[in-house]
């Protein structure tokens, strides 16, 4: 039997953090003492991070600091009938952050982390016919230490002691005074009779040279085992239903056991640009000597091979032995993972596909496991990073913990075939304060500053882990670290977050082997804005400027998505464009905002993202044009269109030229001579024809009048609210 313990919660936060030590997981009867100052139980509605339960605005606010001041502790009570089995384990999927776990008065142990599930078996402790009492203690803390005490910098030179992205970020990505904290997830009680698996089978295979034929194999730990079992596996294709592996192997006792079999003719998982996700279902059953089903596993699997190509000139990923062009989004829909559902995730997921998006990198946090299992299902591959961002204590210590963590973090999700790439640390050291210049907002600076966490701790011992770990998969090292030959992307803020006296057309005539960031921060829609009034309210003197900081964003946005894609693999493999929606009602990255409405950074997209596009290159005057096809499906002899006009319907240049697009090609259809001097406007119009039906076109209004970075960004924010202010 399962008891999944959604309901019957109760918590209470321990303010002078006494609990424990007053044993209160023994005698409850403390709570009520003169003496004790404890608070009283409270009914709890759901298991979400408790700021979404207790708060009634948990993205900004001076109370929310109360929320890790002190721990919570937890409580439920739940019967277990007489009949029950005598194996009994209780699970976990998401605390937050740390935590000691009780049961019927006695500790089972302490976890550390956010996302990563663990368990406990209580045989000798359940009791059966009667009433049994989880307890648990969870804290979040505050970190106090600032590298080098420059407390003017304190939100990059924060030391983050702990392996989560969602916290001291607050440079209008997390606010300051948000720091999730609780149970989250599913708690269940697993009672059996018979024997079962602890924890989680691995299911690993191998693909052979025709990528055709792949040998599974899965590694099981029985426990519970009072005779002789069956282990079975197969693998069945999600869409036929056909059975293509199914293998048996007899067991007998506790302990680890190993199965293997062939799955043949098999169909490889692919973005679903690229050919379509394939995949299927792999079931491990634990068979009684009667034939009868005593335990059951199952999960889904994708066939694929992923690698990368890295070097001085290229950063490129392979997908089943073919290159990969990558059209990404950073993705974290929210500062509370326990505020997503299934719901959410499918909106997102199926926007960024229709947006052209091939791959989301998953920013400095994870998701729930159904958001990669949805990837898997709709066709978009997953960079993966770990927590490590910035600036962290450089101790063996911590080291070791963060190590550990994120090791647990690859078990948990290497099953998925989305992932194709692990990031061990996010802008290592990018601001460390012995190295980061003085001046205020200069992020660039710290583009040297990634010596320590690089080369000395963790970096070293982290990559060589995580490689180690998941041989199945590259990893990069440290991601903006472009020269380093273990990592090789960049990230490039010029126009944005590199300062108000930088414009995006800088990047013209620069080469970058892969991007991994590029993006600016503009307000969401009015209408949004308004559902807050005191965000609405604090930017209401520049309300009517919205639509400017819009326009630049997208302007901004597709200046620097084509740019990427007129350089397709010379050297350029793909780009992330920084952020697919606000995280928050206040944190603007997005190109749909937190309600889910998009913005004009959108309309970039879906001219530049798509995997067929025309592109104009152009800086004072215009260049060229080239036409790019991402699909490994050919478009073949087509027609290549353009006109220039002068924004009054007079012709400046009108022309069409045959070319042949191949799959996942790139053509350089023409250079332009075109003196544009003498116009104050000057717009085209670019189009590819094939057989008379459209295969994709642009356009660009007023082209060569680029507006300059909006004032004021990025260096004036509110802390109180963790919101950009813009406009000095």
């Amino acid at each position: 039997m399962n008891l999944n313990l959604k309901q019957g919660w109760k918590v209470m936060q321990d303010v002078h953090d006494t609990a424990e030590g007053l044993k209160i997981y023994q005698d409850e009867s403390i709570l009520y003492s003169m003496g004790a100052q404890l608070s009283e139980w409270e009914d709890l509605e759901e298991l979400k991070q408790l700021q979404l339960v207790f708060s009634d605005q948990p993205y900004w606010g001076r109370e929310l600091r109360y929320f890790n001041q002190a721990p919570w502790w937890y409580k439920n009570e739940f019967d277990v009938p007489a009949d029950a089995g005598s194996h009994c384990v209780i699970k976990f999927t998401n605390v937050d952050y740390y935590c000691k776990v009780w049961f019927n008065g006695e500790l089972l142990g302490e976890h550390e982390g956010y996302s990563i599930p663990f368990e406990f078996c209580v045989d000798k402790l359940l009791k059966k016919g009667e009433t049994n009492t989880l307890m648990v203690k969870v804290w979040s803390p505050w970190d106090d230490v600032v590298d080098g005490n420059k407390q003017e910098r304190r939100t990059f030179l924060i030391l983050r002691n702990m392996v989560k992205g969602t916290y001291e970020h607050s440079d209008t990505f997390v606010q300051r005074d948000v720091n999730p904290v609780g149970i989250y997830g599913d708690v269940t009680v697993e009672i059996t009779e018979n024997a079962s698996f602890e924890g989680r089978p691995e299911i690993t295979y191998t693909l052979d040279e025709t990528l055709k034929n792949a040998v599974l194999n899965a590694k099981v730990n029985i426990a519970n085992a009072t005779e002789s079992y069956t282990l079975r596996m197969a693998c069945v294709d999600k869409l036929t239903k056909e059975i293509i592996c199914n293998t048996a192997v007899p067991v007998n006792g506790d302990g680890e056991a190993n199965i293997s079999g062939t799955a043949a003719d098999i169909r490889l998982w692919n973005t679903w640009d690229r050919g379509g996700q394939w995949l299927y279902d792999v079931i491990v059953t634990l068979e009684d000597q009667d034939g009868n089903e005593a335990y059951r596993y199952h999960e889904v699997t994708g066939f694929r091979k992923i690698e990368m190509i890295r070097n001085e000139k290229e950063t490129t990923f392979y997908l089943n032995d073919k290159k990969l062009y990558v059209r990404g989004t950073s993705y974290f829909p929210d500062a509370y993972v326990s505020a997503m559902n299934k719901e959410r995730y499918k909106r997102d997921l199926l926007a960024i596909k229709a947006c052209g998006f091939n791959l989301v990198r998953v920013h400095v946090h994870v998701e729930f496991e159904l958001f990669y299992e949805l990837c898997a299902e709709i066709g978009i591959a997953v960079i993966q990073d770990s927590e490590y961002n910035w600036a962290h204590p450089d101790d063996d210590a911590f080291a070791d913990r963060f190590i550990d963590v994120f090791l647990q973090t690859v078990d948990l999700l290497k099953r998925h075939p989305a992932i194709i790439c692990w990031i061990c640390m996010n802008e290592p050291g990018l601001l460390d304060a012995e190295q980061a210049k003085e001046a205020e907002g200069d992020a660039a600076a710290g583009m040297r500053g990634h010596s320590r966490s690089m080369d000395v701790n963790p970096g070293p011992a982290l990559y060589q882990a995580t490689c180690e770990h998941d041989p199945s998969r590259p990893a990069i090292k440290g991601s903006f670290c472009e020269d380093d030959p273990y990592s090789g992307d960049s990230h490039n803020y010029i126009g944005s977050l590199h300062g108000d006296d930088t414009h995006y057309r800088e990047i013209y005539g620069t080469v970058e082997k892969f991007n991994t960031e590029y993006g600016f921060d503009a307000p969401p829609c009015v209408d949004s804005l308004k559902k807050l009034p005191k965000l609405y309210n604090r930017l209401s003197g520049i309300v009517d400027r919205f639509d400017e900081i819009g326009r630049y964003q997208y302007v901004l946005l597709k200046y620097y998505t084509e740019h990427y894609r007129m350089q397709k693999y010379a050297p350029n493999s793909g780009y992330v464009q920084f952020l697919f929606n606000d995280m928050c009602p206040q944190s603007f990255y997005g190109i749909f905002d937190w309600w889910g409405l998009p913005k004009d950074g959108l309309d970039a997209m879906l001219e530049s993202n798509m995997p067929t596009g025309i592109f104009l290159k152009f800086n004072e005057t215009l260049d060229s044009i080239y036409a790019v096809n991402d699909l490994l499906t050919p478009i073949g002899d087509c027609v290549a269109k353009w006109v220039i006009t002068d924004g009054k319907g007079n012709v400046i240049q009108k022309d069409e030229k045959e070319i042949k697009l191949d799959a996942d090609d790139i053509v350089k259809v023409s250079d332009l001579a075109v003196d544009a001097s003498s116009y104050d406007r000057v717009d085209v119009a670019l189009i590819i024809m094939k057989d008379g039906d459209v295969i994709c076109s642009n356009h660009y209004e007023d082209v060569l009048n680029m507006p300059e970075h909006t004032p004021g960004h990025p260096s004036r924010i509110t802390h109180e609210l963790g919101m950009r202010l813009y406009f000095a």
